[in-house]
């Protein structure tokens, strides 16, 4: 395996035979493939000759091992086309997968299980990757289909294997429903290949998962233990990959197989099982899960019916398999984890159909995989060193209990879900932490975190949020994030351990400190608390925080957090004491003049899909308190906004930063269609940089809630040479309270004209 310093069949020292041989789909000589070039003939006159030794070396010992594996293969498939022998025994099958032998074994026992039927599978917990000693025995009395249970000695590995009458249909199930939102999966490492031949899925069996995958997999230093274990023989001929494809947005792979079983009369439908599984294996390696986990090993997921439709058996044998793989759900929590429906095809036509086939990373047994402040774990950090806290650990505490993850760092266990968490899905804006400091006792204060953020090279919220190379919405979640987790981390909330409690951004302050374009790099995150103060109820938190990008700072700021139990947040009452202050536009007797009523939602400039945050507006040109200009707009609450699902798991609420980019938005609006940027070809709307944006929130928007409003006076907009500076205050309302300010909403407008020539 790569860096292990062991010698296997692709790869020596750390030098696969890619590097050995030239390019990625190389195979040694004999091997499947073409156009390899020798060891020596990419050696150069200059080469030592003892280098050039090792690598003939090297070369030599890796042909040999290809031509022991390729005859062991031989034999285990000729075992299988036989109607004794190897076929039946365990250690053999064992050999491409525990599950798979465990299947084979179980399907031994059921009558008729070489026909056309459908089968159901449950799997009760982790499979070993070597079961020895396999039997499998009828259900007891009262099974109304044909039914067995798999056991290894002792140990049952198996809940059920059912057999139900055919039934089966060309058409094949119906799929499944598919949120407008789909959550987002960013992957721990960005492979540099998406379609792998036979001797790149060679080389991920042997454990050289970055020299297939590239650097970025890299796993370089760690114990041979914590590396992934080696995986079972290779079933697939090729597999390409799609990440984000499929109707489920999480992942489209299409493989081939060639069963080579023509003669044999056994049941196909476990082979057929395996080698799905093994297309999901590498899509999860692909996304780089195992990277969190140390020695990782892929297990089938437990407690979860998986439904097999065989309605051709005899064409399932002939030879050249398609298995086309729609993944279904791919998450990290609380182990990494992916789901798919496959159907496998045979020169065309439907042979068989699995519906709910799933994988499991788990840790090597033993291997504590908690974070500890004093302790750096398996997951490599951007920075170069290690993190003490990686995405594991982030999203378990996202979706289950922080106090556990946490524990290490003083939490304590609670008797509640609603606890201080982490956004979900694509709204978590923090990754991993290489340096996690909670401050000395009692009140934590000179508490530090280090943390980053992978930017993906398209993120949703450029996307949708028009001509924008980072709008301040995501900014502010970058920010914010990490100075809640160091709040969480710093233990003040958990002397409440009976009672509900939550975070909220009560006020803060930002400042653009120069134009980046974040995509695609991993952003540095670093938070400091400044102060602590615990009340009856509650803990307030000062922290201060800086974005930067190569260690150069683009963002800086502090924000004030609350941690609330529901009591004490149930008697906030927003900005003006409980009272109900409408807005500048409703507290006119009269329309004034000059104002017009816009539906914007046929223009995505200001933001599109998620990020569509106006349905209604009004402009006034000269109006609001300073005589500038003012706009209002309007949105009704729908329980079904995509935000309550991401923010947060058991306490949805919207996320404050929506609400103050709604008001970057109203303002961008307000500048269009009052004329003020007529003189700008194709006006593009940018944070300002240098200006200090401040909020202040006193009330929360729940799902209950019937509409949200807002207004920004505009008061002052400056021309500077080939750009406009736009600044405005702003608020924002729930139902009949105003709970948001917002002050030095400030945008830059240029010229977007030679931007858009440029496309």
């Amino acid at each position: 395996m790569t860096g292990s310093g062991t010698t296997d069949a692709l790869g020596f020292d750390g030098v696969p035979l890619a590097e050995l041989y030239g390019g990625s789909d190389a195979v040694p000589p004999g091997g499947s493939g073409s156009g390899t070039t020798a060891a020596s003939d990419r050696s150069t006159p200059t080469e030592p000759a003892p280098r050039m030794a090792r690598h003939v070396q090297r070369a030599h010992a890796a042909v040999l091992e290809a031509h022991r594996a390729i005859s062991a293969r031989q034999a285990l498939l000729a075992g299988a086309g036989t109607a004794t022998g190897q076929r039946d025994d365990p250690r053999a099958w064992a050999r491409l997968g525990g599950a798979f032998a465990v299947l084979r074994a179980g399907a031994a026992r059921l009558p008729d299980a070489a026909a056309p039927g459908v089968y159901e599978v449950t799997w009760p917990g982790q499979v070993p990757a070597e079961p020895t000693g396999l039997h499998a025995r009828p259900a007891g009395p009262g099974a109304t289909d044909p039914c067995c249970l798999v056991h290894d000695g002792d140990r049952r590995l198996v809940a059920s294997i059912v057999r139900s009458a055919p039934g089966l249909s060309e058409r094949g199930p119906t799929r499944r429903h598919v949120p407008d939102v789909p959550p987002e999966f960013r992957p721990l490492a960005l492979a540099a290949v998406h379609r792998l031949p036979v001797s790149g899925l060679d080389a991920l069996a042997a454990g050289d998962i970055a020299g297939v995958f590239g650097d970025a997999f890299d796993q370089g230093g760690l114990e041979p233990e914590d590396l992934p274990e080696p995986w079972p023989a290779r079933l697939l001929e090729d597999i390409t990959i799609e990440p984000g494809g499929g109707p489920y947005g999480h992942g489209l792979l299409v493989a081939t197989a060639r069963t080579e079983a023509g003669r044999d009369t056994a049941p196909v439908w476990p082979w057929l099982v395996a080698a799905a599984t093994e297309a999901l294996r590498v899509y999860v390696f692909h996304q780089g899960v195992h990277l969190c986990l140390p020695g990782a090993r892929v297990r089938p997921l437990a407690d979860r019916p998986t439904r097999i439709e065989v309605l051709d058996p005899a064409a399932s044998r002939a030879g050249a398999l398609r298995f086309t793989v729609e993944v279904t759900g791919l998450g990290l929590a609380p182990r990494p984890y992916a789901t798919a429906d496959c159907e496998v095809t045979a020169a065309g036509r439907t042979v068989a159909r699995l519906r709910d086939i799933g994988v499991t990373v788990r840790e090597r047994p033993g291997a504590d995989v908690l974070p500890h402040p004093e302790r750096t774990g398996c997951r490599r950090a951007a920075s170069g060193g290690r993190a003490v806290v990686n995405e594991l650990h982030l999203a378990h505490a996202a979706e289950g209990d922080p106090a556990e993850v946490f524990a290490a760092f003083g939490a304590r266990p609670t008797s509640t879900s609603t606890r201080p968490r982490l956004p979900r899905g694509g709204l978590r804006m923090v990754d991993r932490c290489p340096r996690a400091e909670i401050g000395p006792a009692p009140d934590r204060i000179g508490g530090r975190l280090t943390a980053e953020y992978d930017v993906p090279a398209d993120p949703w919220y450029c996307r949708e949020s028009g001509d924008t190379a980072m709008p301040p919405f995501a900014l502010m979640e970058m920010a914010l994030q990490p100075l809640g987790l160091l709040g969480g981390l710093s233990g003040m909330t958990w002397q409440y351990p009976e009672q509900d409690f939550v975070c909220r951004n009560l006020e803060g302050r930002a400042t653009l400190l120069r134009e980046v374009d974040p995509r695609a790099v991993t952003v540095g995150q670093k938070a400091v608390l400044r102060s602590s103060v615990p009340l009856p109820g509650a803990v307030i938190q000062r922290s201060a925080f800086e974005l930067s990008i190569d260690g150069e700072a683009f963002h800086a700021g502090e924000a004030t957090h609350g941690y609330f139990t529901a009591e004490v947040l149930d008697t906030q009452q927003g900005l003006d004491g409980g009272s109900c202050v409408a807005p500048w536009l409703e507290r006119r007797s009269a329309s004034p003049a000059g104002a017009r009523r816009l539906d914007p939602r046929a223009d995505a400039r200001p933001g599109s899909g998620r990020l569509a945050l106006l349905d209604d507006v009004v402009v006034v040109p000269g109006g609001g308190d300073h005589g500038a200009g003012y706009v209002w707009c309007g949105k009704p609450v729908r329980d079904d906004d995509w935000f309550f699902d991401q923010h947060f798991a058991h306490d949805p609420v919207l996320p404050g930063s929506v609400g103050v980019q709604m008001l970057f938005q109203a303002v961008q609006v307000c500048a269009v269609h009052t004329g003020l940027v007529d003189h700008l070809p194709s006006p593009r709307f940018t944070l300002a940089v240098g200006e200090e944006l401040r909020w202040s929130y006193r009330g929360q928007i729940l799902r209950h809630h019937r509409r949200v409003r807002g207004e920004a006076h505009l008061r002052e907009v400056r021309r500077e040479h080939d750009r406009l500076l736009v600044r405005a205050d702003g608020s924002v309302w729930r139902d009949d309270l105003r709970i948001y300010q917002v002050d030095n909403i400030a945008l830059t407008v240029r010229s977007g004209a030679g931007r858009e020539a440029a496309r």
